[in-house]
């Protein structure tokens, strides 16, 4: 009788366990499974539509090439064009002159987006997380400079995809962008993210 018993308790862990098992791998939302994706994500390319903290709204198309770099072509009458890259954020204003605006990147939280890598389990990074049906919000940001902002990010779908990220910085100040008509490219010139190049470009043409 007592084997018996013995032998039912040993069934009945491991059926826990293995159920326990299969949930955590049936779950696409996990943190392990967005690091994934996220780490995974190396080219990209999207209609976005951009809302700021003012409530001004803009459009374009955005490309990213991870690790480190990221174009925002902003559709007229703006034309306004972002460039991230070299460790850089170049602001391209059309009603000013060739040289852009530039500032160190890793002053943005947006950097965390760029890495090579995105462990959100050991990194610390993460400060935040929401999940439910095949929708998750995930907020991150530096632990060593947590004052200097954050990323919101939206992922939805049957499968993790990425459909909005915030970046709030270190005044409190957001601004949002919403992905629509995701592609993922095999591959994007990287001349369209070189700064210099950019800056020759438009020097060239007023000449």
């Amino acid at each position: 009788m007592v084997s018996i018993i013995k032998g039912f308790v040993k069934i009945q862990i491991f059926v826990v366990l293995f159920i326990s098992a299969s949930i955590l791998r049936a779950d696409p939302y996990s943190l392990k499974n967005l690091s994934e994706y996220l780490t995974n994500l190396k080219l990209l390319k999207a209609n976005f539509f951009q809302v700021n903290a003012d409530g001004s709204e803009s459009s374009g198309i955005i490309l990213m090439k991870r690790p480190g770099r990221m174009r925002f072509e902003y559709d007229k009458p703006d034309k306004t064009l972002v460039l991230v890259a070299a460790g850089a954020l170049a602001i391209f204003d059309p009603k000013g002159d060739q040289e852009p605006m530039t500032y160190p990147v890793r002053n943005n939280p947006i950097s965390l987006l760029l890495n090579s890598e995105i462990d959100l389990i050991n990194s610390g990074i993460v400060s935040n997380y929401m999940e439910a049906s095949e929708e998750a919000v995930l907020i991150i940001r530096d632990p060593i400079t947590p004052e200097s902002g954050s990323v919101e990010l939206l992922f939805s779908g049957a499968q993790p995809e990425l459909k909005k990220f915030t970046v709030k910085n270190e005044n409190g100040t957001s601004t949002s962008i919403a992905l629509e008509d995701t592609e993922y490219p095999k591959n994007i010139n990287d001349t369209l993210f070189s700064i210099a190049l950019e800056i020759n470009k438009r020097k060239d043409s007023d000449k």
